[in-house]
């Protein structure tokens, strides 16, 4: 079983027409996290448009991924707030664990 270790956790209001997912980037501006923008944290509960999101923006957290990842690989946000190996983007942190393909769960130490 894969464990969460937040160290700090803040809130923003939710500014996605949609909504944000659980176990996914946001930005600073409360939308989904971007490839090549700089994330606040990983969201830590669905939430809806106007709602206050809670962000694990230190430690250790759980995060989707989009696709295979590798244990120890740089990450970035992909679109829709999911976790991608860095290439170009800018780093959010450290994959703790691997994934096989898109939507499975792994350990990020943000960074």
């Amino acid at each position: 079983m894969l464990t969460e270790q937040p160290i700090l956790i803040t809130s923003i209001q939710c500014k996605e027409a949609g909504g944000v997912l659980k176990n996914r980037f946001i930005r600073f501006d409360g939308t989904n996290g971007l490839e090549g923008a700089k994330s606040l944290g990983v969201v830590n509960a669905d939430t809806n448009v106007n709602e206050y999101v809670p962000v694990t923006v230190k430690g250790i957290a759980l995060i989707e991924a989009g696709g295979p990842i590798s244990m120890g690989s740089a990450i970035e946000s992909f679109d829709d707030g999911m976790a991608a190996p860095l290439t170009s983007g800018t780093l959010e942190g450290y994959a703790l664990d691997s994934a096989s393909s898109a939507g499975q769960l792994i350990r990020i130490l943000l960074s």
